[in-house]
C-alpha cells in the first residue's frame, strides 16, 4: 500500500473515531437494538429523495466545473468533469477544512491536457464563486430564518458570527490572490523557502522560475475569467441551485424516518447554518463539528431515538457517499487522460530561464 493511500486510510479513519466517539458519549442512553430496529422502519421513497438530492449536487458541481474549464480545454468532456468532481469531493471529505480537494483535481485536470497555471486558475475562480454563494445564500436564508436559529441556543449567536467571519477572510484572501500576481509571486516565494534546505541551489530556481511562469498563466485565466460576466453568471445560478438542493437533504429524512413537524425552510436553515459552521472546524470532514451542531439545532426538536437516527442517515449521505463513490472515481480509468511525469521532477529537470518582472 502506498504512503498516500495510508494516509487517506489514516484520516478516514480518524473521522470515524471522532464520529462514534461522539455519537457514543451524546446518546449513551438510547437502546441500541431499538435504534436498529427504527432504521428497518425507515420510509425507502424519501431516503432515496435524499440520495436523488445528493446526486444533483455533485451533477451541479460538475456542471460549474465543466462551464469554467471548458473555454481553457475545449476537449474537455463532461464525463471528466464528473470524475474530477467526485475525486474533489473524496479528497474534501477526508482532509481538514476540505483542503485536499483542489490540488487533487488540479492534477486530474493537466491529466486531462490543461496547463497547470489555468488549471489553478479555473479552480480558484469555481472556489470563490462557490464560497461567495455559500455566504450570500446564506445571509438571504438568514433573513427569513434568523428565528429559527435565535430560539433556545444562546450559543448559536457567536458560532453564527464564527462561520460566516471565516467564510468572508477565505473568500478576500482568494481573490487577493487571484488578483494581484505580485502578492501571489511573493507568497509562493516564502512559501519555496524550505525547500533550499532539501533541495540543490540549481534545482530551486529552476523551480521558482517555472512557478513564476504558471503564475503568469494563471493570471492571465484569471483575467479572463473575471471578464466573462455570462460564465461566471451561469456559475453562480448553478452553485446556488447546487447549495438549495444539497440544503434540503435534512427535510428528506427527517420524512423518511416519520418526522412531520420540522418545515422544509426550518430544515434548511438548520443544514445551511450546520455546513457555514463545519466547513470551518480543523479536522477532516468536519468531523465532531458537524455531529455538534447538527446535534445542537435538531436536538431543539427531536427526541434521543429520532435523533440519532436523523444524525447517522445525514452523515452517510452527506459525508460517507463522497468517500464511497470518490474512492469508485479515482479506480475509474478516463481515456481523456494524459500520461504525465511527477510533477516536482518536471519542475525540477525544466530549464532554467529568466523571467523579467
Amino acid at each position: 500500500m502506498s504512503g498516500g493511500a495510508k494516509k487517506n486510510l489514516f484520516n478516514i479513519a480518524i473521522v470515524l473515531a471522532i464520529s462514534i466517539g461522539f455519537i457514543i458519549w451524546q446518546f449513551q442512553g438510547v437502546d441500541i437494538s431499538t435504534f436498529f430496529a427504527s432504521m428497518l422502519k425507515v420510509n425507502p421513497w424519501w431516503l432515496l429523495g435524499a440520495f436523488a438530492a445528493m446526486f444533483i449536487y455533485w451533477f451541479l458541481e460538475a456542471v460549474v466545473l465543466q462551464t469554467a474549464s471548458k473555454p481553457a480545454n475545449k476537449d474537455q468532456r463532461f464525463f471528466s468533469s464528473f470524475r474530477i468532481t467526485m475525486i474533489g469531493q473524496f479528497f474534501n471529505t477526508i482532509t481538514p477544512m476540505a483542503t485536499g480537494g483542489q490540488p487533487a483535481q488540479l492534477v486530474m485536470l493537466t491529466k486531462q491536457g490543461m496547463d497547470a497555471g489555468r488549471g489553478s486558475s479555473v479552480l480558484l475562480v469555481k472556489f470563490i464563486i462557490y464560497q461567495a454563494m455559500v455566504v450570500l445564500n446564506f445571509l438571504v436564508i438568514l433573513i427569513f430564518g434568523i428565528h429559527y436559529l435565535m430560539t433556545g441556543v444562546t450559543q448559536l449567536k457567536f458560532l453564527v458570527l464564527l462561520g460566516f467571519g471565516v467564510h468572508v477572510v477565505v473568500i478576500v484572501a482568494l481573490i487577493l490572490v487571484g488578483r494581484s500576481q505580485k502578492f501571489t509571486t511573493k507568497l509562493v516565494h516564502v512559501l519555496l523557502l524550505p525547500t533550499r534546505l532539501f533541495m540543490k541551489k540549481e534545482k530551486v530556481a529552476n523551480l521558482k522560475n517555472t512557478l513564476d511562469e504558471k503564475i503568469i498563466t494563471f493570471h492571465e485565466e484569471s483575467s479572463r475569467i473575471g471578464k466573462d460576466w455570462n460564465l461566471i453568471v451561469r456559475c453562480c445560478f448553478y452553485t446556488t441551485l447546487q447549495l438549495w438542493i444539497y440544503f434540503s437533504i435534512p427535510f428528506f429524512i427527517l420524512q423518511a424516518i416519520g418526522v412531520t413537524g420540522i418545515g422544509l425552510y426550518m430544515a434548511i436553515t438548520y443544514h445551511a447554518f450546520i455546513i457555514m459552521f463545519a466547513t470551518v472546524m480543523p479536522t477532516p470532514g468536519g468531523a465532531g463539528g458537524a455531529e455538534y451542531t447538527f446535534t445542537l439545532l435538531f436536538g431543539m426538536l427531536l427526541g434521543p431515538a429520532k435523533l440519532l437516527m436523523a444524525l447517522v442517515l445525514w452523515r452517510i449521505i452527506t459525508y460517507y457517499s463522497c468517500i464511497v463513490f470518490g474512492a469508485g472515481a479515482l479506480l475509474i480509468k478516463d481515456t481523456a487522460s494524459k500520461k504525465i511525469k511527477p510533477h516536482i521532477e518536471a519542475l525540477t529537470k525544466a530549464p532554467v530561464k529568466n523571467i523579467s518582472s
